[in-house]
């Protein structure tokens, strides 16, 4: 009987077992150290309402995420996109439509929670049918950095 030997080249399995190794301590590194924030803000909706009924109140809870969490004395600006211009409404008879803020002074967090209220006044610009609305969000913290635009669902002002 003849005996025969496999040789295997353990240096090439080495090489490459070292290389296989080395890729995956880098992709798990790359991605156990990477932050959860950015320097960028980061802004989502918690909730808002939709309906605003006569005497009532828009509400939007908006959270947001700062990795430095230097938003603190920096600002947010709605602006209110008015969806229905039928009847057209009287040049001067317009409510405001841009709304800026500079949010107050608290202590620096990476995240939290801005409440952003409007009257139904605000909304209200006809009384022929119900007003109808969008919500465009924007904020910049203490160094400029500015977040992504948040824009809300339609907002209906319903008549009484």
């Amino acid at each position: 009987m003849q005996k025969v030997y496999i040789c295997l080249n353990t240096i090439a399995v080495m090489k490459t077992f070292c290389a296989i190794a080395i890729c995956l301590s880098a992709i798990l590194f790359a991605a156990c150290s990477k932050d959860k924030f950015e320097t960028k803000p980061k802004i989502e909706f918690a909730e808002y309402n939709k309906f605003v009924d006569v005497g009532g109140l828009f509400s939007a809870r908006i959270n947001y995420y700062d990795k430095e969490g230097d938003l603190n004395g920096g600002t947010l600006v709605a602006v209110r996109v008015r969806l229905n211009n039928n009847p057209p409404i009287a040049p001067g008879d317009y409510k405001a439509e841009v709304y800026p803020y500079t949010l107050p002074d608290f202590p620096s967090k990476d995240k939290a929670e801005i409440l952003f209220q409007l009257p139904y006044s605000s909304l209200d610009e006809t009384l022929v049918r119900n007003d109808t609305c969008l919500f465009k969000f924007v904020v910049t913290d203490k160094a400029g950095n500015e977040s992504d635009t948040l824009v809300s669902d339609v907002i209906v002002a319903r008549q009484p």
